[in-house]
């Protein structure tokens, strides 16, 4: 029980705290917006990721009820398929394993290749910008939940 709740104060649980409390230190209005960090694993299943993929799916769910709720703030996700940073190193892979990962998403995806993070920061600053956009999921996974 512990580990399950756990998995949600960074995933779930402190972005809802962060966007009700950070509502107060945004200026009213369209221009002004919050956007989260969710990941593909909400759409698409892996094995023994339930309950990470539970608090994932749920932050669809935040996004847009947190959009009416904190309107006319803007409230949009990211959800991000496997990008190369430094968070794979949590697994402790070797050099070798992790570009073997890679290069097997890649042969997968329509893209042929794992997304970078200067890709996906374009997801971000797309909705940060687009002042008409609110409760909004963008997906930028590299077709991961095409195949």
């Amino acid at each position: 029980m512990t580990s399950i709740l756990a998995a949600g104060q960074i995933r779930f649980f402190a972005p809802l705290i962060v966007a009700k409390i950070g509502l107060k230190y945004l200026s009213p209005g369209p221009t002004s917006s919050i956007t989260l960090t969710t990941g593909a694993v909400a759409d698409r299943p892996n094995k023994n990721w339930s309950v990470v993929a539970g608090y994932a799916a749920g932050l669809h769910g935040m996004t847009r009820n947190l959009a009416l709720d904190l309107a006319p703030v803007r409230v949009n996700l990211v959800s991000p398929g496997a990008v190369e940073t430094e968070m794979w190193d949590a697994f402790k892979l070797s050099e070798g394993q992790k570009e073997g990962m890679f290069k097997g998403i890649a042969e997968k995806v329509p893209t042929g290749h794992i997304g970078q993070p200067h890709e996906v920061a374009e997801a971000y600053l797309w909705l940060m910008k687009d002042t008409n956009v609110t409760g909004f999921v963008a997906s930028s996974n590299s077709g991961a939940l095409l195949v």
